[in-house]
């Protein structure tokens, strides 16, 4: 009996450490395994990893002539809690396996553990939302019958082209169901012609055309002024709103539109230049906005070259108040001053980390940037021929109601 009690008294104590490991931030959960023995067997635990939070695990990519835009995965080594995660299959059969008949699937979006392809299945263009570490999923409908196809599906957009772009929005721990925020561009005007938004709540496209007409007074648009959408240029979810970068043509200046999950237009967050030529750059680091900015000059080839990097965080919503946090120096990234500035592309800020991750187009490199140690790491030479829709994963091991329904 007194064993029992032991064995029952020694339970309640793990689930109750796990109760409150779950609460504690990544970077801080990292630290806990080094305190004592018991504590590291616990977070390393696989029956427990399902409760606690994760961190980046590394990056879905693919290459020009396979599955367009998905079929590698670049592991981030040591970025897990004790034990890595084994990466999930990057053919993702399992969705094949559920849905017979899909012909094409392009990985567009990823957030919190889920993943948006958009697919063609049965001659019909819409989504699928799903989660590979639990093998979940749901399949969205396209928004409607003339909702132009997103970027990766055609490549080469020419001028006069329409697409839409869609985003993908999840907090596990406000709520399991998902947001999709999908902007219809036309490239040839340079404007946003409308909005929708969908709810895994509702299982419905909401259409935000009458809010957003670009000449109708009050209209979203004129919040923005004359813009255009920089859609490789990141994006963050930062207290439930989704933010991304814009360019205001009249002003000559960056803005950060944060809109909510039904696409309503909730704050415009202003730059004011910052002493720098361009933001490359935004992402969502430790719970704040951040931008990767960088100051640029035309060499005798009349080519743009890189000549300083700079990170700054919003520290402050109310006062929109940018304090620099870094500033990468020439001598660290002194090969990126001897190439074109779209001869690299920053693919994502490190969640927990004071980092940032990029590829060297000229070699073809996945590399990282330690702010804290001023130091370069490479990840791995990608394959001839690779896109760069390179897609952040953060496992998700809690098995969804949302996603739930197996088909």
């Amino acid at each position: 009996m007194d064993c029992a009690k032991g064995r029952a008294v020694a339970d309640l104590y793990d689930e109750l450490m796990v109760e409150i490991f779950s609460r504690v931030p990544v970077k801080d959960l990292r630290r806990c395994t080094c305190v004592c023995k018991s504590w590291r067997n616990l977070i390393t635990d696989p029956l427990y990893r399902k409760k606690l939070p994760q961190t980046l695990e590394g990056f879905f990519h693919g290459v020009v002539g396979g599955p367009l835009s998905y079929g590698q995965f670049t592991s981030l080594s040591g970025s897990g809690v004790g034990e890595r995660v084994t990466p999930v299959d990057p053919s993702f059969s399992f969705i094949t396996a559920m849905l017979p008949g899909v012909e094409r699937m392009v990985l567009l979006d990823s957030c919190n553990g889920l993943l948006l392809f958009g697919c063609t299945r049965e001659d019909k263009f819409g989504y699928i939302v799903t989660n590979p570490a639990t093998k979940e999923l749901m399949t969205v409908p396209a928004s409607s019958g003339s909702c132009p196809p997103p970027p990766p599906f055609e490549w080469g957009i020419d001028v006069g082209e329409r697409y839409a772009h869609t985003f993908l929005m999840i907090n596990p721990a406000v709520s399991s169901h998902f947001h999709l925020v999908q902007i219809w561009e036309n490239t040839a005007e340079e404007e946003v012609e409308t909005v929708h938004s969908y709810s895994s709540e509702t299982k419905a496209w909401s259409d935000r055309s009458s809010k957003w007409g670009r000449g109708e007074e009050g209209g979203e648009w004129e919040l923005w002024g004359e813009s255009v959408i920089g859609f490789k240029c990141g994006w963050a979810l930062v207290d439930g709103l989704l933010h991304f970068l814009a360019f205001d043509l009249q002003k000559q200046d960056y803005v950060i539109i944060a809109v909510d999950g039904e696409g309503e237009t909730c704050r415009i967050i202003g730059w004011h230049g910052k002493d720098v030529v361009a933001i490359v750059f935004i992402g969502q680091s430790q719970d704040h906005l951040h931008c990767i900015c960088v100051n640029a000059e035309l060499d005798q080839g009349s080519q743009v070259r890189f000549t300083r990097m700079s990170i700054w965080v919003l520290e402050d919503y109310d006062t929109q108040a940018w304090i620099l946090k870094h500033n990468v120096s020439s001598l660290q990234f002194f090969e990126l001053l001897s190439h074109p500035v779209e001869d690299f592309h920053i693919v994502a800020i490190h969640p927990d980390h004071n980092s940032f991750i990029l590829v060297q187009h000229w070699n073809q490199k996945f590399v990282s940037y330690n702010m804290d140690t001023q130091e370069l790491r490479g990840l791995c030479t990608l394959e001839k021929g690779y896109v760069v829709v390179i897609t952040p994963y953060i496992p998700c091991f809690l098995e969804s109601s949302v996603l739930a329904t197996k088909h």
